[in-house]
């Protein structure tokens, strides 16, 4: 950071007078700018858009089960419907990064398992990804981490529940 960038005066008092529209809209510019300004440098497969936010999602998942994922238990994990998982997943095959297979114990069951090759590159956007938040948060002081972390998790918190809320909901009306 040089001299210039430390005469900014991040937040205060400006930034709580906000109502809450404008605060959507500066919150979504912010965002956008983070996230551009971040990916900009990555090489992973993500960023240089050989897979899709989508296709990295069902990849997560199915790496992160010991054996094969039934499909399935992709789009419902995922909350996609399956021919929305087999149309991404026909795409990580592809490309290597996972492979699917018939169940032995339902044949009419279609498994899917990351591949070494796909459990590598996601080692690798993870690991990059950590590399760039750390970037990007070394800045901040140990407290303003901890207040930022304790916000997003506080929102996260209300997003997730609101979902669970509307999908709830949306079972009891059918």
């Amino acid at each position: 950071m040089n001299n210039s960038d430390s005469k900014i005066k991040y937040g205060g008092a400006a930034f709580r007078r906000l109502a809450i529209g404008e605060f959507a809209d500066r919150i979504s510019v912010i965002m956008h700018r983070m996230a551009a300004a971040m990916i900009s440098d990555e090489r992973n497969y993500l960023a240089r858009g050989i897979i899709s936010l989508p296709q990295l999602r069902v990849l997560e998942h199915v790496a992160g089960t010991k054996q094969g994922c039934a499909m399935r238990s992709i789009a419902r994990g995922l909350g996609m419907k399956p021919p929305t998982v087999t149309g991404l997943m026909d795409r990580l095959v592809a490309l290597g990064l996972a492979k699917r297979y018939a169940s032995e114990a339902d044949r009419r069951g279609v498994l899917a398992e990351a591949t070494p090759k796909g459990r590598r590159i996601l080692d690798q956007f993870h690991a990059e990804r950590r590399r760039r938040l750390m970037e990007a948060f070394g800045p901040l002081s140990a407290r303003e981490r901890g207040d930022y972390l304790a916000i997003l998790e506080k929102v996260a918190t209300f997003v997730e529940a609101r979902k669970k809320e509307k999908a709830e909901s949306g079972l009891q009306n059918e």
